[in-house]
């Protein structure tokens, strides 16, 4: 190895078109995403020696994607972290880059939400806790639990419905000009305030909805960007990743996340007031609503007023899912944790055409996944993006 310390950079961005129904295989929609990625890159396939794959299934299926590409590669990963996975995926390839191991990485996620042209054995999110501590209780998924949390959190702080609307509303104005969104109609807060129950206070218009698609990320290291690259590449100025926060504590905060315990590593050499961008995961708006408090913006509890008196559009004091987040664009199973990724990149490389943050340099990813029984989110992870100078 060189005594030049190896940086890597974050060249290559694509979604394929999400949508409710596909006739496409979650294999072939990868596929489709990678080579998408790569061309946006600039790169051909046969630049490609690693690869790491976003997926709940039993099998490593890595290699079987591999194969389907024609990739022949000397590192994989898979990441299971549910919703952090994207994140994780980006942290693993940072590393296996500046460590020299590989040159360019692909991370990739997808899925279609019909079971027979998805992963051939999806493993249940939290299965074991979800089957030994909850399901005996009237467990009814993510919506029943995201209920106990909000309530909670409502309930202790006075959190409110019409401050969580701002939430969901901002971003639907931002997906309105995101080409990929699946939901693109106006929203106003009585729309949120009006929409069905699902899991008391949870709402429909609370709710990701469940599509396919998929998504994939190029990395390579900063001496192999192609000089043709027309856009600048962009940095991973800072990385942490969290699982299984408060898990010694037999009375844990259920209303503090995992990304409270990431603040210390990701805000060491970045202040919160360089950020021009916020691309946190959203799986449901009192998620957000809880980060923007762990990543102190706002005190515990104060998270409410402080969405209230914000500016959260991209045009606004404190931009946030810029492209519409999934709460508008959708979730395509592990596809979910890259759609702030693919934004945050969009955003710092300025092609997010009629949402552009003006100037943006610098942003922050976030990514949460799996309930566990006690709410705490298993896995947490998070990266700060940075457009590079050259």
């Amino acid at each position: 190895m060189s005594g030049v310390r190896r940086e890597a950079r974050i060249v290559g961005i694509a979604e394929t078109p999400f949508t409710r129904e596909s006739p496409h295989s979650a294999l072939e929609l990868m596929c489709r995403a990678i080579e998408a990625a790569l061309a946006d890159a600039g790169l051909p396939a046969s630049a490609v020696d690693g690869m790491a794959i976003c997926t709940m299934t039993v099998p490593d299926d890595t290699p079987f994607l591999a194969e389907a590409m024609g990739f022949e590669l000397s590192w994989i990963a898979k990441c299971d972290q549910g919703g952090a996975a994207a994140v994780t995926s980006l942290i693993r390839a940072k590393h296996a880059i500046e460590a020299e191991y590989v040159d360019v990485v692909v991370c990739v996620g997808g899925g279609n939400r019909d079971p027979r042209l998805d992963h051939d054995d999806v493993l249940t999110i939290g299965d074991y806790s979800r089957r030994n501590f909850v399901a005996p209780l009237g467990y009814g998924g993510p919506n029943s639990m995201f209920g106990l949390i909000q309530r909670r959190h409502m309930h202790e702080y006075g959190t409110t419905l019409e401050q969580l609307a701002k939430i969901a509303v901002t971003q639907r104005r931002h997906a309105m000009a995101n080409p990929n969104a699946l939901l693109r109609t106006p929203l106003e807060p009585a729309d949120y305030l009006s929409s069905r129950l699902i899991s008391d206070p949870i709402r429909l218009l609370d709710c990701v909805m469940p599509c396919s698609g998929s998504a994939a990320v190029v990395l390579t290291a900063a001496d192999r960007v192609p000089a043709t690259f027309p856009y600048p590449p962009v940095t991973i100025r800072a990385a942490a990743e969290n699982v299984n926060h408060q898990v010694q504590d037999p009375l844990p905060d259920r209303l503090s996340t995992g990304i409270r315990a990431l603040t210390s590593r990701l805000f060491c050499s970045v202040d919160r007031a360089d950020l021009d961008f916020l691309q946190l995961y959203d799986d449901y708006p009192i998620a957000v609503l809880m980060q923007l408090e762990d990543l102190g913006f706002a005190e515990k509890g104060k998270g409410g007023p402080f969405v209230e008196r914000t500016n959260l559009a991209f045009d606004g004091d404190l931009p946030l899912n810029t492209g519409g987040g999934q709460l508008s664009c959708g979730q395509p199973r592990s596809t979910g944790g890259f759609i702030g990724v693919v934004e945050g990149v969009r955003q710092l490389q300025g092609r997010a055409d009629g949402r552009q943050v003006a100037d943006a340099r610098i942003g922050l990813v976030t990514g949460i996944g799996h309930l566990t029984y006690s709410t705490n989110l298993a896995s947490t992870a998070a990266v700060v993006l940075e457009r590079s100078a050259t």
